[in-house]
């Protein structure tokens, strides 16, 4: 069967599945008749029924015994309340569970099953338009043709990259758009505050960012030469880098970082404890 034909339920209708509903019917994926949401929210679902003409219930194993593939769609806090409802029915050991909670191991869901397929992905802000980089991880039980048919899944999100679940907190920080959103923001302040009109400086900084990373997404060579070729000796951009390196332009995103990293990993532990 198809993965277009395949039913697929959602456990939480909120942000994130909306985003997923939206490229999935949007690319034609998965047929509409074949989704289901499953939320307490009797308006929310009416509103991701009129919009995507998906299949709506409030009943959580109801969802879960439709679909083949299951995303727990919740926020973390919920996640026990959701396994502990769940694992009261028994569950069919093929379908898939995939859970975009934070913070919460795969191992949390083997209350289900314990030879569960589960994959935990982490889809970041970029994905709602197709453009993000998800990190997924799958756990021994997931078959090689359910991997298939989960990365066809979210490929109208993004760029999937595989890794091992250690890796997942700096994943989620190093993916995170905020830095980059803020560097762009600061260009264009300083755009501004050299006298240049605000709206032209919007216009030639993201034209700087998008051409600078097409240059290197076109040569596929160390940054740091495209660095070096881009600054003159004596020139404007290394007068520019050098001043950047005087602040310590380099030390403060990598501990940003760092930083970032060690909080998700401190909220998925703060997670474990409360529950």
């Amino acid at each position: 069967m198809s993965i277009k034909n395949k039913p697929i339920a959602f456990i939480g209708g909120g942000h994130i599945t909306e985003i997923i509903l939206e490229n999935l019917t949007t690319s034609k994926v998965v047929a509409p008749e074949n989704l289901i949401v499953s939320d307490p929210d009797k308006v929310r679902l009416e509103k991701l029924n009129q919009k995507f003409s998906v299949q709506k219930t409030a009943d959580n194993t109801e969802a879960v015994n439709w679909g083949d593939f299951v995303f727990i769609n919740v926020r973390p806090q919920v996640v026990k309340e959701v396994v502990d409802e769940l694992s009261l029915t028994p569950i069919l050991e093929e379908k898939v569970f995939v859970t975009v909670a934070a913070g919460i191991p795969m191992d949390k869901y083997y209350k289900l099953g314990k030879e569960l397929p589960v994959v935990r992905a982490v889809p970041n802000p970029p994905s709602q338009i197709g453009l993000g980089i998800i990190a997924m991880i799958f756990n021994e039980f997931v078959s090689e043709i359910q991997k298939e048919e989960i990365l066809e899944l979210f490929d109208s999100l993004g760029e999937v990259v595989l890794m091992k679940e250690e890796h997942i907190n700096a994943a989620t920080a190093l993916s995170s758009p905020a830095s980059v959103l803020l560097f762009f923001s600061s260009l264009i302040d300083a755009g501004a505050r050299i006298g240049m009109d605000r709206e032209m400086s919007i216009k030639i900084v993201y034209q700087t960012i998008v051409g600078a990373l097409a240059v290197w997404k076109q040569h596929q060579v160390p940054v740091v030469e495209l660095l070096d070729k881009t600054c003159t000796p004596g020139g404007i951009s290394e007068e520019s880098v050098l001043t950047l390196e005087k602040h310590g332009f380099q030390a403060a995103i990598s501990e940003a970082i760092q930083s970032a990293a060690i909080k998700a990993e401190q909220l998925g532990k703060k997670i474990k404890e409360e529950r």
